[in-house]
């Protein structure tokens, strides 16, 4: 039974993510962009408090938007999501987002 439900948190999540765009193809054309420097990867540490303080999904690592409205109680800090599969998911197992080295 159990695994019956990861595997729907699982498809739930890959169908449900807030990252919209992810996917579909563009129909408009886009201006040429310049290529930028990367923006640094975050440390395991810094990922923790970034998910602790409501500022990162820890499902997907995407940064905090104000339209987000699921969240969760977890450690005593509220963490927030960008959909309710990565909510799902997180939910049914924490330790494997949030590590105890982080």
């Amino acid at each position: 039974m159990n695994r019956n439900l990861l595997i729907i948190a699982a498809i739930a999540l890959l169908t449900s993510c807030g990252n919209s765009e992810a996917g579909t193809e563009q129909t408009t054309a886009q201006p040429e962009m310049q290529e930028t420097a990367a923006a640094p990867e975050l440390s395991a540490a810094d990922k923790k408090a970034a998910i602790l303080a409501g500022k990162m999904d820890p499902v997907c690592e995407m940064d905090y938007d104000a339209e987000w409205t699921e969240s969760a109680e977890y450690m005593g800090s509220t963490i927030h999501f960008c959909s309710e599969g990565c909510k799902t998911a997180f939910t049914a197992r924490p330790e494997k987002y949030i590590k105890a080295e982080q």
